[in-house]
């Protein structure tokens, strides 16, 4: 009897789970303050690559009501040439919601975890993943946070990592160091060429801590981090590879943190220097690079999401972060951690235009510089020009993609006390999101944390091979 109980139980749970993701009942959504869009309005009919809908939604009246997550599909009637006619947003696999924003998890399988590795040796942070078809493996690159001390000297001890694995959900087994320390803020995208990509903030001579007989573990952000007058930088690199496991490039600094990202912080009475978290996209057929990355301003020393842009991705020279537009202003404390930059097409674009979308870890409610990061994410978009340029207004959702529980599948939700970085894993033909990653520490004060892969719910197959 005790078998039937626990599916019983696990059923149970997973329902009430969803009922909670269908009425937002599990965390308050923030509102937000941000600069009104300047998305046209004005669109013509082209064919759109995402052809299958899971999910219906509110009333629309352009794919721009559905966050260009799903199609404005509208009844046939006399007013079929009314562009203001309504319709209902029929959502693209993997969303949720009536604007699309809400990510369709699946729970995750109690033996596919993602990147957690045995006995606590490390603690791992934000897996960024990739398909490669010569492995036919999935290759994740990770911060590793070494010698016992986790989290919490992520910034003395991180390194990037690759591990693999033959899902996208894991288990992912460590297969090398890829950057030393110290690196962290680990991106990877790949070129229209194929090259592999790889961003990480990163700086040469420190010295890490070995926290593996320690009685108590040190926040970094409450003492060293901030006990010299100059403080570290926290320069972003880029370097690349033909194949995932190398040989990588020479690391080369296309954003000089003192530069672009310091400024006073009332807080601390000091000046600070943050990482810029950037990631983002090569467009097709192009060496063009599109970028976010989070700018630290004002006293407050929020992190305010800006754009960069390089003609050429390989050509550090072409690297233009813009200063002065942000992508937009929220409350709190703003937004940081950019994901990968992914695109959707919808039937009612102009021909030429495309989307362009994004995960954050959100801030408004949180704040991790000073030890409480939450466990929220957003999802934010823009639409381009009919070149596929990026350089239309960036839009904010006021929903949660996400927040900080994690459903398994044999019923247990785990409440984390931080989930951030957020990487969407993408279909490797179709390019569409099938999981997310997150970096994840549950509610150990050690600071252990470990990488989660949540699968979405992107077809019927896969719902069948989860549950």
């Amino acid at each position: 009897m005790r078998q039937p109980v626990a599916q019983l139980f696990a059923t149970v749970t997973i329902l009430a789970w969803y009922i909670c993701l269908a009425t937002d009942a599990i965390f308050p959504s923030p509102k937000n303050q941000q600069h009104p869009s300047l998305l046209d309005a004005e669109r013509a009919g082209t064919s759109t690559i995402n052809d299958h809908f899971l999910s219906a939604s509110s009333s629309c009246t352009t794919s721009a009501d559905c966050a260009f997550n799903g199609e404005c599909v509208k009844k046939q009637s006399p007013d079929d040439n009314d562009p203001e006619q309504s319709g209902s947003c029929q959502c693209f696999p993997g969303w949720i919601g009536d604007t699309c924003e809400v990510m369709d998890v699946l729970p995750v399988e109690t033996n596919r975890l993602g990147l957690k590795l045995p006995n606590h040796e490390s603690s791992t942070w934000g897996g960024s993943v990739l398909y490669d078809n010569d492995t036919q493996l999935y290759h994740m690159f990770a911060s590793e946070i070494i010698n016992d001390c986790g989290l919490y000297s992520w910034t003395t001890n991180s390194r990037v990592i690759r591990a693999t694995s033959k899902s996208p959900f894991g288990p992912y087994r460590k297969e090398q160091v890829i950057v030393p320390i110290f690196a962290h803020d680990s991106n990877v995208i790949r070129s229209p060429s194929g090259e592999w990509v790889l961003f990480v903030t990163a700086l040469t001579g420190v010295k890490p801590r070995d926290c593996r007989n320690a009685t108590t573990k040190i926040d970094p952000l409450s003492t060293d981090f901030f006990s010299s007058s100059l403080p570290p930088p926290k320069d972003t690199y880029m370097l690349w590879a033909e194949h995932p496991e190398g040989p990588w490039s020479k690391p080369v600094m296309v954003m000089n943190s003192t530069k672009y990202n310091s400024d006073y912080w009332s807080k601390q009475n000091k000046t600070a220097i943050c990482d810029t978290n950037l990631n983002g996209i090569i467009l097709p057929n192009s060496k063009t690079f599109v970028g976010i990355w989070r700018h630290c301003e004002t006293d407050e020393l929020l992190t305010i999401p800006h754009l960069l842009t390089a003609t050429d991705w390989r050509n550090a020279s072409t690297y233009i972060p813009h200063l002065k537009s942000p992508l937009f202003v929220l409350e709190g404390s703003g937004a940081e951690d950019p994901s990968n930059i992914w695109i959707t097409r919808t039937s009612d674009m102009k021909p030429g235009q495309i989307a362009f979308h994004v995960l954050f870890h959100d801030e408004q409610a949180t704040r991790c510089m000073l030890g409480a990061c939450g466990g929220l994410g957003r999802h934010a978009y823009s639409l381009s020009d009919t070149h596929g340029n990026a350089i239309g207004a960036w839009r904010y959702a006021t929903v949660n993609a996400y927040d900080r529980h994690v459903l398994f599948d044999n019923g247990t939700i785990l409440r984390s006390d931080t989930r951030a970085r957020p990487h969407v894993i993408l279909d490797a033909s179709l390019q569409r999101p099938i999981a997310l990653s997150n970096g994840l520490k549950e509610r150990e004060e050690s600071g252990y944390c470990w990488t989660v892969v949540v699968p979405l719910r992107t077809s019927t197959e896969l719902e069948q091979q989860i549950l």
